[in-house]
């Protein structure tokens, strides 16, 4: 990849710049299995596997950046009048070597087994090489004589457990060239070398040099029944996950001339529950039509940290955060609060505006639980089907609202300025402790908005949704042997019901939506409309 950003001479009144980057990436891997199938007898029969892999990375950065040209009309980098370089080259390889072994008697009992050895050159000497199992048995009772019956069709019970080794990317603690702005500067006013002098400062980030691989454990348990031949199935499973020896940033004091160290930090645990009832009321040779239920419930939490360390940054900025603290769910919003007295009620000040209290927790992420439904209905060839989402619980900052309204730029605010007078949305009282009567002159609708505007707590809300995520409609018009030929016709993100009013509730903040937690002038949720031709011969 080769790529430039660049501003000529005049730019926005500038003397313009060039930021060249060049992005080399090679990566190599390589497969290997041989398996091996042995029929031991007319009811017992084991399967082996044996697998080796090999992955190589390389990725290798290049960057020129420079300021000022000497004079218009030639946008080279010869004509700047200060500029620097940067690289940055990283390898990483992976080799694995790992087995199966599959038994099943009489169709009916299955049991596997797996193990796995990865060797990474991304961790420190001792900790590159790591091991993990897993174990699975599963049984199809209804396969014995006495179970078999009219009403329950088929019946399998399930329980595993594995382990998954993750490796992090352990570097040898390293020296960078600073750059220095911030503020509303452009670019980075201090660079080096400057006048000939180049300086070098630790890098931010330190590793710990016992890094170890982080580990998950998982446990399940699952049934899966089948009633009245196929016409009511129910599937359910649990899980427990630990991961431990988890690795992240620990943040550091200053004083030690970083920020933070990469290590093993804590350990968080997943609880998870999952029902799926699906339903087959019709099914005949020219109508059919199912439809199914499914149930999910994630409880992340975090067990342990480093010494020390309460909670963890996840993304956002200096207030909102995504945290990860102990002893909550994972992840929750971070913030300030409206200040309140000692009976939790909101104190507002003598102007009747609110204040902003301490940051603290101001709700979790994740869902209580949510639901899918999804169904099929055929008629003499015709296909239609729907998809619809409901999830219930959890919080979300959704701060378009409450900017907006700060830079007077909504139907709200303007409204409000009009008032003569109006009071404090939410219930509060008086610094004496009297219930809040302080009206607020509409000249003054900027200072509410503001006052609002520094409490996250204003714009942090309940997060439940409903949505239609499709509906579709096909038709096969030719059905042959070597040739098929279908048409469609499908609506995505057609009906959303929504506690976030005006909003899609999985618009994107930032990256992977801050774990689902940031709306921020985002863009607004899409409907999308079209048909289709598909062919397959």
């Amino acid at each position: 990849t080769d790529y430039q950003d660049l501003y000529g001479y005049g730019h926005a009144n500038g003397t313009g710049e060039i930021d060249r980057t060049v992005i080399r990436k090679n990566e190599l891997n390589s497969l290997f299995t041989a398996t091996y199938n042995w029929k031991i007898t007319d009811y017992l029969v084991l399967d082996l596997l044996y697998g080796n892999e090999l992955i190589e990375y390389k990725r290798n950065l290049l960057e020129s950046y420079g300021t000022g040209f000497n004079f218009s009309g030639w946008n080279h980098l010869n004509n700047l009048v200060q500029y620097n370089g940067y690289e940055t080259e990283r390898r990483k390889r992976t080799f694995g070597n790992f087995g199966n072994l599959a038994l099943s008697f009489q169709d009916m009992l299955f049991f596997n087994a797996t193990l796995r050895n990865d060797v990474v050159s991304s961790m420190p000497s001792g900790s590159r090489s790591f091991t993990y199992p897993s174990v699975s048995l599963g049984w199809v009772f209804t396969e014995l004589e006495a179970v078999k019956n009219e009403v329950l069709t088929f019946g399998k019970l399930r329980t595993s457990y594995a382990e998954v080794g993750q490796a992090g990317d352990y570097m040898e603690s390293y020296y960078t060239t600073p750059v220095y702005g911030g503020g509303f500067s452009a670019g980075t006013p201090i660079s080096y070398p400057a006048n000939g002098i180049t300086a070098y400062t630790l890098y931010g980030v330190v590793y710990d040099p016992n890094l170890k691989p982080q580990n998950t454990q998982s446990y399940e348990l699952g049934a899966d029944l089948s009633f009245f031949n196929d016409f009511v199935s129910l599937n359910y499973t649990f899980s427990r996950q630990n991961v431990k020896d988890q690795i992240f940033e620990v943040p550091l004091a200053g004083s030690t001339g970083t920020s933070s160290l990469m290590t093993n930090g804590g350990s968080i645990h997943t609880n998870s529950h999952e029902i799926t009832l699906g339903f087959r009321p019709i099914k005949s040779p020219n109508i059919n039509w199912d439809f199914a239920f499914n149930f999910t419930k994630i409880d992340n939490y975090v067990d342990e940290l480093a010494a020390g360390v309460e909670s963890i940054f996840l993304g956002g900025f200096t207030s909102p955060q995504v945290r990860a603290g102990i002893g909550y769910k994972f992840p929750v919003i971070y913030g300030g609060v409206y200040l309140r007295n000692d009976a939790g009620q909101i104190v507002v000040d003598e102007n009747g505006l609110p204040q902003a209290g301490e940051d603290r927790v101001l709700g979790t992420v994740e869902a209580d639980f949510r639901l899918g439904f999804n169904t099929s209905f055929e008629i003499h060839k015709f296909r239609l089907s729907a998809v619809l989402d409901w999830k219930q619980g959890g919080v979300m900052y959704s701060a378009t609202d409450g900017l907006l309204d700060y830079y007077g730029v909504t139907q709200r605010s303007a409204d409000y300025r009009k008032k003569t007078s109006f009071l404090f949305e939410e219930a509060a009282v008086k610094e004496n402790g009297e219930p809040n009567n302080i009206l607020i002159s509409g000249a003054d609708a900027q200072s509410y908005f503001s006052a609002m505007n520094d409490v996250t707590e204003s714009m942090v809300k309940e997060n439940s949704f409903i949505k239609v995520r499709e509906i579709a409609l096909s038709y096969p018009i030719w059905n042959k042997e070597r040739l098929n030929i279908s048409v469609n016709a499908f609506c995505r993100n057609l009906i959303l019901w929504s506690t976030v009013k005006g909003f899609d509730p999985e618009s994107s903040q930032g990256n992977t939506n801050m774990s689902g937690g940031f709306e921020r002038f985002s863009l607004p949720g899409a409907s999308s409309y079209g048909f289709g031709l598909n062919i397959k011969f």
